[in-house]
């Protein structure tokens, strides 16, 4: 049961007789559904019947909390990221939690910040161990999370530890646990150490198989608990201003995305579109186990941040420190045993909002950043900060950045290369257009840094701009229809070619994760998925560009385009590239072919000129009069001629031509539960587009036979940005 009363009201459940409150059932875990939760006390309530002496263990309490046991104060919390136990007796027990106003206890007088930041509005927020979900200024995100966040649940599992390490080809398992408990891990038990002599390695599933082994912790004959562990070895290279990660030995090209909250059907997304991390970031919570299990089951490679962002955090006041000491012991802890967890981070952005604010260098980091969480970690790949390197922490060309300047900053899609990005924890934020885009309310969802004129559907216009050469505001007053369907698209048409740049053979970039994966609710958020989850136009040309064996093109000017082929499997690629060029769509204007096999884990560069045996101006950089074709098409296929792959090029920056459907045939026929159509188009395709399909916003090249999937509802129409009106798709027997 619930209630809520005035900051302080009530101190003990005895003073809340006095009151005539209105109690609610309620769930536990979870957050109280009040955007307004900071401002009142919140007081929970059970009976626990009577039985054998238990431990009640609390997961995470959401902030201030006092836990009663019949009336008396058992316990006080003041860190949402702290687990505590609670012995319970046999009796009958009666359980209250109450969690305190934040905003009264900000209200309370401390030590002033050496430096404010925008991100919040109450700068003593960096005195609570909280999230800032709910608490940012101008981000779109749900409530505060107040209240019994995490599982509240009888308990007598101890603490306990597992680390893996390999010696040689063989995995060592240790466990730290009382005495009495074993663990058992392929058969073989030990209650300290065991050795599983060559050990399938855990590999990121771009590169190998995501190889796990069950373990239980067992006291006597009865299993406590058990999970799943992996062997990997994970270094970061960091010589000469790089940063690059490296897995078993192999250089690990990172990309993926930033993670905010939601279902764990949003990692399966993300796995399936080519990436291979997600990035925790300090300014969300430490996620539960079953989402470092999916990860671990997925291959995706976990960057952790520590929840730290921004804020001049009071490390001086030892009271504080020492809590979140206990903090970080638990959380390394409770994580390090998962093999796909790969970086630990102090913090987001404290370094560069220090610096940006003119504070001397010597405090940019302390003692917590720079000794306390590192000497924590033992050894494993840690960070101080994010972003971190170079003169000044946010410069691009050293270490670890935060890259907007293609995105935020508004700088030249060629910036991707100028930038010389080593390693980007957190990129390209637009406001990515998905299906749940609202034409009567277009800002809806639209995030804003906190202090700017301007918010991301400005950016996103910009380089709407940039690459169809149409004024988004006149479109936008004019043909809002034409203006949404060109803005979905554009997002994914930057990241595409900001990706083939940093992807490229030679390129300085080792990995970069897209600011954000899911978005926080409706309209046109950061994220590559919307709020539901389902994909936006963005994360379906993600998908095609970051695919562990796929094609780029860069352009590299007078020089005409490049395509780099790259193989990170660990099978050799037999295969085909083929460049072709169109004009209006459909005259090949020339054509060439080179069949080539590419060893596990390399790439290889192919010039434009060589390919098509001939001077073509392939990028329009010589400018010869108007160019002689529209579209560049490199495909990669198998010797089989399966299609693994294309890239594009367009040497005009202009908005499609809309044309007739004349040519274009475009059938459906039940599959299952599902419809099967059949695409093909006698002229090239622009983003084409079908509801429901399994893929889409796809460029379809003329005279190739598309499939696709679409589960729901008869597809009815295809569209694309070069189509004047949809194609009606006929249903056939």
């Amino acid at each position: 049961m619930i209630a809520s009363t005035a900051p302080n009201e009530a101190a003990t459940p005895k003073e809340l007789e006095r009151l005539s409150l209105a109690w609610s059932p309620t769930t536990v875990p979870g957050s109280v559904d009040d955007e307004n939760a900071d401002e009142r006390d919140w007081w929970y309530r059970c009976d626990i019947p009577p039985g054998d002496e238990r431990t009640l263990r609390f997961d995470g309490l959401a902030t201030i909390a006092d836990i009663f046991l019949n009336g008396e104060l058992a316990l006080h919390s003041d860190n949402m990221f702290v687990r505590h136990r609670l012995a319970i007796s046999g009796q009958q027990t009666t359980l209250h939690i109450c969690f305190r106003s934040l905003n009264a206890a900000l209200a309370e007088k401390r030590p002033r910040p050496r430096w404010k930041t925008r991100l919040v509005k109450h700068q003593q927020l960096r005195w609570f161990r909280t999230s800032l979900l709910g608490r940012m200024s101008s981000w779109p995100a749900p409530n505060a999370i107040v209240g019994p966040w995490r599982a509240v649940e009888f308990d007598d599992t101890p603490d306990f530890e597992i680390r893996t390490r390999l010696e040689g080809n063989t995995g060592v398992v240790t466990v730290n646990a009382p005495p009495g408990f074993t663990l058992t891990v392929n058969g073989m038990t030990a209650d300290r150490e065991l050795r599983i002599e060559r050990a399938n390695l855990w590999w990121p599933h771009t590169h190998g198989t995501p190889s796990l082994y069950e373990w239980t912790l067992q006291r006597h004959d009865t299993v406590i608990t058990r999970g799943r562990l992996g062997f990997r070895t994970i270094e970061a290279r960091r010589d000469a201003g790089d940063f690059a990660l490296v897995v078993n030995g192999v250089p690990i090209f990172c990309r993926g995305a930033c993670w905010t909250r939601g279902e764990l059907a949003s990692l399966d997304r993300l796995r399936d579109a080519g990436a291979n991390m997600i990035r925790v970031g300090g300014t969300m919570v430490y996620e539960d186990d079953s989402f470092y299990a999916r990860c671990d089951e997925l291959g995706l490679i976990v960057w952790q941040d520590f929840m730290f962002a921004n804020m001049d955090y009071p490390t001086g006041d030892a009271r504080w420190l020492a809590g979140v000491r206990e903090e970080a012991t638990q959380q390394i802890a409770r994580l390090r045993r998962h093999p796909s967890i790969a970086v630990w981070c102090g913090n987001s952005e404290v370094a560069q909002q220090a610096a940006m604010l003119g504070v001397p260098r010597e405090l940019w980091s302390n003692a917590l950043f720079g000794e306390l969480l590192p000497s924590l970690c033992d050894g494993d790949v840690y960070v101080p900060s994010t972003p971190t390197g170079g003169a000044l922490p946010f410069h691009t060309g050293s270490g670890v950045t935060h890259y907007y300047g293609v995105g935020a900053y508004r700088r030249p899609l060629t910036d991707a290369r100028r930038a010389n990005v080593r390693f980007t924890s957190e990129c390209l934020g637009f406001a990515n257009i998905g299906d749940d885009f609202d034409p009567a309310d277009p800002k809806r969802g639209v995030p804003r840094d906190a202090g700017s004129e301007w918010d991301f559907a400005d950016v996103s216009d910009h380089y709407l701009r940039e690459l169809f050469d149409v004024d988004p505001d006149q479109l936008r007053a004019t043909d809002f229809e034409r203006y949404a369907a060109l803005s979905r698209v554009t997002s994914g048409e930057v990241m595409s070619q900001v990706f083939s740049e940093w992807r490229s053979t030679g390129s300085s970039c080792n990995g970069a994760l897209v600011w954000f994966l899911q978005d926080f609710s409706s309209g046109a958020g950061w994220g590559i998925l919307d709020h539901r989850g389902k994909p936006k136009a963005c994360w379906y040309a993600l998908r095609r560009i970051w695919q562990p064996q796929t094609v780029v093109l860069t352009d590299e000017g007078l020089n005409g385009l490049r395509a780099h082929v790259i193989n990170e499997t660990n099978e050799p690629l037999a295969a085909t590239l083929e460049l072709t060029l169109l004009r209006d769509g459909e005259i090949v204007i020339a054509r060439g072919e080179t069949t080539f096999e590419l060893p596990s884990r390399t790439t290889r560069m192919f010039e434009s000129d060589a390919l098509l045996d001939g001077f073509y101006d392939v990028g329009y950089a010589y400018r010869f009069g108007p160019p002689g074709h529209d579209v560049t098409i490199a495909t990669l296929r198998t010797r089989d001629g399966e299609v693994l792959a294309d890239a594009f090029d367009f040497p005009l920056r202009a908005e499609p031509r809309r044309g007739s459907g004349a040519g274009i045939t475009a059938t459906a026929r039940r599959s299952g539960h599902a419809w099967r159509v059949s695409l093909e188009s006698e002229r090239f395709l622009f983003a084409a587009h079908v509801d429901g399909a399994d893929d889409d916003y796809f460029h379809l090249p003329p005279r190739r036979l598309k499939t696709l999937t679409v589960h729901g509802a008869q597809p009815a129409v295809v569209d694309a940005l070069n189509l004047a009106e949809p194609v009606p798709i006929v249903v056939s027997e």
